[in-house]
């Protein structure tokens, strides 16, 4: 009878690894998932700007900036498509319109583009001081940047714990042996 619970408890033992393995490879996985390049805080404060919302969560916050990335590469690559049409390899502004009117998904971007100024040629135009704002502007982002990474690395060990506390909870079955 003490060698069945033996055996019974070494058997749980060899699955709460295997959970414990998948676990962690499940936090890998939505880690990789979720790593953004767009700086969190910058989408904050892009949310802070609706009047309707008086708190975000920093769950939320990394959601919108993932599904934001996606958006913006799908838009980006129907653009690049519509280049591609024209035998160009540089995206225009005509490009995006023209990608906004492809697909009906962006529908809502219908007209956006129309006060938008053309751009400037770059003859002529001094660009010693753009540069030096340019090197501010790329500094910030990049601290940002480094803020929210720290922030979601936080995040994903608190929720580690909080599931390998769950799992170390969890009662053990034990199967009652029958004298015979």
């Amino acid at each position: 009878m003490a060698v069945f619970f033996i055996s019974l408890s070494s058997h749980s033992a060899e699955g709460m690894n295997s959970e414990a393995d998948t676990i962690s490879q499940e936090h890998v996985q939505v880690a990789e998932l979720l790593n953004c390049t767009l700086p969190t805080s910058r989408v904050k404060k892009i949310c802070r700007l609706d009047p309707d919302l008086s708190m975000i969560g920093s769950d939320a916050v990394l959601f919108i900036t993932k599904a934001t990335e996606l958006f913006v590469a799908d838009l980006a690559k129907a653009s690049y498509t519509q280049a591609v049409l024209e035998k160009r390899k540089t995206i225009q502004t005509k490009d995006i319109d023209r990608a906004i009117a492809s697909k009906a998904i962006y529908e809502f971007l219908d007209g956006a583009l129309t006060d938008w100024p053309e751009p400037a040629s770059s003859k002529g135009v001094s660009q010693a001081g753009s540069s030096v704002e340019v090197e501010a502007i790329v500094e910030e982002d990049l601290e940002n940047v480094e803020e929210d990474d720290a922030g979601v690395q936080e995040a994903m060990e608190a929720n580690a714990e909080e599931d390998v506390q769950d799992n170390g909870k969890e009662d053990e079955e034990q199967v009652p042996c029958a004298d015979s």
